[in-house]
């Protein structure tokens, strides 16, 4: 599993395969995606759109290789993603974040400044849930999206990501 593998070249065996395995199911294979460039797997983004919620783009996991990180691939996937017709009832994305992530606060800040709306941020797992990791909390970040849909992407090169189902 290409998600699997990259998430253990990142020193996260674990949820490489829980990736894996989720890569399987039919939702999550409409609204994720894989990023290649050179034959090599260099991104993953796992979403989807909940069931009971279909307005809402719910983005599970954003994966980036070190040699690619910082180059706007995140950017870039969530924009493919955006642009897929199953996505086209979505008015709203939503994710989890862990406090000290920079580098998803700093993707889903620009998403939102793209939307020109705001990010609503709610505690999600705090240090009450989860007292032997004080040092981190996650937020439940909302971003309402705007009026105009091709504002969703960023602008990069479109060659680099597989559209599909993750694999």
């Amino acid at each position: 599993m290409a998600v699997a593998s990259l998430a253990v070249s990142v020193n996260q065996k674990a949820i490489g395969n829980l990736l894996g395995e989720l890569a399987k199911f039919e939702g999550y294979n409409k609204f994720s995606i894989i990023a290649e460039l050179d034959g090599e797997t260099v991104g993953a983004m796992l979403a989807y759109i909940p069931p009971y919620d279909r307005q809402t783009l719910f983005i599970w996991q954003v994966y980036v290789s070190e040699g690619e990180a910082e180059k706007g691939l995140a950017s870039l996937m969530l924009g493919q993603v955006m642009r897929r017709d199953v996505c086209a009832d979505v008015t709203r994305v939503q994710t989890v974040i862990p406090s000290d992530d920079k580098r998803n606060w700093a993707l889903f800040r620009r998403f939102a400044r793209w939307q020109r709306s705001r990010m609503d941020i709610q505690p999600f797992i705090t240090q009450a849930l989860e007292p032997f990791r004080r040092h981190e909390n996650s937020n439940l970040v909302t971003i309402r999206l705007g009026n105009n849909r091709s504002e969703l992407a960023a602008g990069a090169p479109l060659n680099i990501c597989k559209s599909g189902s993750v694999e």
